[in-house]
């Protein structure tokens, strides 16, 4: 999945939120993806709410010859739906506006 895609947001830090039912193998599938489409993972976050709701925040760079922002966006939109979760991958600086009080 490295290259593919084109280059666009490639080198730009991208934030990933994951929410579901909690299910084994969420973590693992959505972090080998992240390397799969050479995305460094630099910061990770999970929890699991109220007995099955899981949450998770994680931060990745994407590497210069790794998948492109919507080749990798694509993936994990393919993952979520054979997860049965919802996942979504912002750039850094959006998820910041988005969320700037």
């Amino acid at each position: 999945m490295s290259g593919s895609g084109g280059k666009s947001g490639a080198g730009a830090r991208i934030v990933v939120t994951v929410q579901g039912v909690d299910q084994v193998g969420i973590v693992a599938r959505v972090t080998t993806l992240l390397a799969e489409c050479r995305a460094n993972l630099t910061d990770i976050s999970q929890s699991v709410l109220g007995g099955d709701l899981f949450v998770m925040v994680a931060v990745a760079d994407l590497l210069p010859d790794g998948a492109s922002f919507e080749n990798l966006s694509d993936h994990m939109a393919a993952l979520a739906e054979s997860l049965g979760v919802e996942i979504r991958v912002q750039r850094e600086e959006i998820f910041r506006a988005m969320h700037r009080v």
